[in-house]
């Protein structure tokens, strides 16, 4: 039943996502952790077909994610490289499912948003969203044998299909139309679950993200001839989404 949710509403949408994307990803890590985790629940389903699924716990949590975004922070054809850009605040609802023991899967829905600010000459202050709403598949240990009074260690692996917006708002012109994608993300994680009820948990986590986005720009090139006038060409830039990620969790636990 699980497997036939997630293979209906994430794994054949994948592919078409890959040709409608403006913003083009990189997949083969994050296509290997879904299609691995796809295969642990495709088992959990053939054990389980006769018994109820055994769902763990759910929950939300929030933190700070800090991605790189060194093209936009540090290159020189950037135009918010001395911006001022926001504390990135996250924040996800998810559902965890014991696939065997103490080996859990763990299915999340997120948002998070960064800004910069800066004044661009002709544009006045112009204002840069960009946004993201990650679906997250992770594989969690949780180190039972490690347990002390209340607390259990855990540690894990995910991949991440991120769906990003960028955005431009300008005091002195028209606001142009967003531009949206998707592209892939992985990551490592650990953390602690302090239970503090049969029922409740609190848990702190770090964990961090690998990937990066393709965005294409147009830009005016000079000719060093000055009797050939200068012309426009599209350039595609790399920007790194890679960095730490640092929350706190509220989970209900199912008995």
């Amino acid at each position: 039943m699980l497997f036939y949710l997630f293979k209906k509403y994430v794994l054949t949408n994948l592919f078409h996502m890959l040709k409608t994307s403006n913003i083009h990803p990189q997949w083969p890590m994050v296509m290997f952790l879904l299609l691995f985790f796809a295969l642990g629940l495709n088992a959990q389903d053939k054990r389980n077909e006769r018994q109820k699924f055994k769902f763990k716990s759910f929950g939300l949590s929030m933190g700070v994610y800090d991605p790189g975004l060194e093209y936009w922070k540090s290159d020189t054809n950037s135009q918010f490289k001395n911006a001022d850009f926001s504390t990135n605040i996250f924040v996800n609802g998810f559902v965890e499912y014991t696939i065997f023991n103490d080996l859990v899967g763990k299915i999340a829905i997120g948002y998070w948003q960064t800004r910069a600010e800066t004044k661009i000459p002709k544009y006045g202050k112009t204002t840069m969203l960009l946004t993201g709403t990650p679906v997250m598949l992770d594989l969690i240990y949780y180190a039972s044998p490690a347990r002390v009074a209340f607390i259990t260690p855990y540690i894990g692996m995910g991949g991440e299909l991120l769906f990003i917006q960028y955005g431009l708002d300008f005091e002195d012109k028209d606001n142009p139309d967003p531009v949206n994608g998707t592209t892939g993300l992985f990551s490592g994680l650990l953390g602690i679950q302090m239970q503090l009820s049969k029922q409740f948990s609190i848990d702190l986590f770090a964990e961090y993200k690998s990937g990066e986005y393709q965005q294409s720009f147009i830009r005016e090139v000079s000719n060093p001839d000055p009797e050939v006038p200068s012309y426009e060409a599209e350039f595609t830039e790399f920007i790194s989404l890679s960095g730490p990620k640092i929350g706190i969790s509220l989970k209900y636990l199912f008995k």
